[in-house]
């Protein structure tokens, strides 16, 4: 993963906690960067280990980690060089989710290294929705629960997800049901 993904932990754990936590946990993590070059392209196993270490710091599990980072992500991304990339999609918390795809192909231009998800929305309901996410990597389901609501916060939407299926050995991809309650 790019260097953006392990400063945005940073920056979360700094936020909510202090720099001697950041060390703490970095040091669990067997993490000797303290800091991460956004821009530099770094073993997935690094950031996996943040989150370990953050879960291990925190008594939270690593699901419950990566959804609260998940939320955090959107404002930590939207205040980046790429924030208006997501804005660019559009005003509504459906106009961005249909944007995913073409945001991370822009962001790819500046990250040629990037492995970035898919999403497909389908509407299955009135309000209701699924997202289908596919994605090289394993174990940021939570993640994705997490950027949702933050997502739907910043545009002043309520949501609720349900993930009704994961990416396994006979499954491709993981599946959330999303229905929009205001």
């Amino acid at each position: 993963m790019y260097g953006m993904i392990n400063e945005g932990i940073r920056a979360f754990i700094l936020k909510h906690h202090d720099k001697e936590t950041w060390e703490a946990i970095c040091q669990k993590a067997s993490v000797g960067d303290q800091q991460f070059d956004g821009m530099k392209s770094y073993d997935d196993g690094i950031t996996y280990q943040l989150v370990g270490a953050i879960s291990e710091h925190t008594g939270l599990s690593s699901g419950e980690v990566l959804t609260k980072f998940g939320s955090h992500w959107v404002d930590y991304a939207g205040e980046s060089r790429f924030g208006n990339l997501m804005k660019v999609a559009g005003d509504s918390f459906l106009e961005r989710l249909n944007g995913l795809d073409d945001m991370h192909a822009r962001i790819q231009l500046s990250m040629p290294n990037l492995k970035p998800p898919s999403f497909k929305l389908e509407e299955v309901a009135d309000r209701t929705y699924r997202l289908h996410y596919f994605s090289q990597r394993t174990g940021l389901d939570s993640m994705v629960v997490g950027l949702l609501y933050g997502m739907a916060e910043e545009t002043g939407e309520k949501i609720k997800v349900n993930q009704v299926a994961e990416k396994s050995d006979t499954v491709d991809h993981s599946v959330f049901e999303i229905a929009i309650v205001n």
